[in-house]
């Protein structure tokens, strides 16, 4: 019984690894033709707007994923009803957010379907709460297959030189299959769900979404200014660069995401227990992980980074696993605002420094602050805990 129990964790691990790796593995595949056919210049500009248009639409999302599980968790007789309300309510916060396009400069060639792009992406990513907490892995992993087989496919078959314009117009189709997949499959579970407006969600979910919107400004500070201070090219090597340790960083999030309720339920006791084995599982995947990206932008994408570099991106991917157990640790005892107090005062910190660094370092600089903001929030975690958390009674 106990290896079957352990056989059905690990395909619910692989299915949902899986469906949510085949966007950044297709990511990677499409930087690759673009690179190799067009221009890493492309690319670049690609990316840049890539970058601000998913900062933009954070603040859409209104701690969608992590609020609604815990609501999901504590109420599992209203799941479709919490979430078509929540869906309804922040569509509104999305229409005030999505005119940001029309007044950026940095948008002005291409505001019309970069707005059609950031409602495919709220579309889309409102969904993955309920794939999340009902499991539905197999029909992710199709989707995903499906839509990101045929942006691949596409670009194999352009001829002649392709467009920024273009490109974007490939990436939204491929967008707009997977938001009609999801409104099919999704469609007889909540056609009959009654839709009612629910302010007080955005009100209880700010306590998230202020740690997921710092936490993603503080993950990819290095990112944003390097659309500033990199050129089209430098920035296009260097977001390869991160979206391998990105693979790694989501392969953590795989293996906790799907038993995320049971963290909120389980003892101090056993969560110690994974805690140190994850610890260890972070050094010995980051090694591996830092090798075969090596490996894959020396001789395939044919890039050169410094050893720095390398073992930067190694002390980063090391600290991933207890980084996400112990932010979901502060969540179940409900101190989100002292997570986005630590993530903001550290989102500062690194702000100052890339201002002072990444101009004159460039890639090393960049990497040098995602490295210690990372290190920065694990040890803050960490010893808050011991003041904030080992005190109160998490045995039950």
């Amino acid at each position: 019984m106990a290896y079957s129990k352990l056989l059905n964790r690990a395909k619910t691990v692989s299915l949902y690894g899986f469906g949510q790796s085949i966007p950044m593995i297709a990511q990677l595949m499409i930087s690759l033709l673009i690179i190799k056919k067009h221009s890493t210049a492309l690319w670049g500009e690609y990316v840049t707007l890539l970058l601000w248009v998913n900062f933009i639409i954070l603040f859409s999302y209104f701690g969608n994923k992590n609020y609604l599980l815990k609501q999901f968790s504590e109420q599992p007789s209203k799941i479709y009803t919490t979430w078509l309300s929540n869906f309804s309510t922040r569509f509104f916060v999305f229409l005030f957010i999505g005119i940001a396009p029309f007044f950026i400069p940095l948008f002005e060639p291409y505001r019309i379907l970069v707005f059609v792009w950031m409602f495919l992406l709220f579309y889309t990513q409102s969904f993955e709460v309920l794939i999340l907490y009902q499991k539905d892995f197999k029909f992710n992993f199709s989707t995903e297959f499906i839509r990101n087989a045929i942006v691949v496919i596409t670009l194999l078959l352009f001829s002649g030189s392709l467009q920024l314009e273009q490109f974007l117009q490939i990436i939204i189709g491929g967008l707009i299959i997977k938001a009609i997949c999801y409104t099919v499959y999704y469609r007889k579970t909540l056609q009959n769900t009654s839709i009612t407006l629910d302010k007080q969600s955005l009100v209880l979910s700010i306590p998230f979404l202020i740690p997921m919107a710092l936490g993603t400004l503080r993950t990819k500070i290095d990112s944003y200014y390097g659309t500033i201070y990199f050129s089209k090219e430098e920035l296009s090597q260097y977001q390869i660069f991160i979206s391998f340790i990105a693979l790694v960083q989501l392969g953590a999030a795989y293996m906790i995401n799907p038993f995320i309720k049971i963290f909120y339920r389980i003892s101090k006791k056993t969560r110690v227990v994974i805690e140190r084995q994850f610890l260890l599982l972070g050094i010995g995947v980051g090694a591996i992980g830092i090798a075969i990206i090596y490996g894959i932008i020396t001789y395939v994408y044919e890039f050169t980074f410094s050893h720095m570099s390398y073992l930067l991106g190694y002390l980063f991917m090391m600290t991933l696993f207890v980084h996400l157990l112990l932010i979901n640790e502060f969540y179940k005892h409900n101190k989100q605002t002292l997570v986005a107090v630590i993530i903001g005062v550290t989102a500062l910190i690194q702000i100052v420094m890339g201002y002072f660094t990444i101009d004159t370092y460039q890639s090393i600089g960049a990497l040098s602050i995602k490295v210690i903001g990372q290190w920065m929030v694990v040890l803050a975690l960490l010893g808050f805990r011991k003041r904030f958390i080992s005190t109160t009674n998490i045995d039950a």
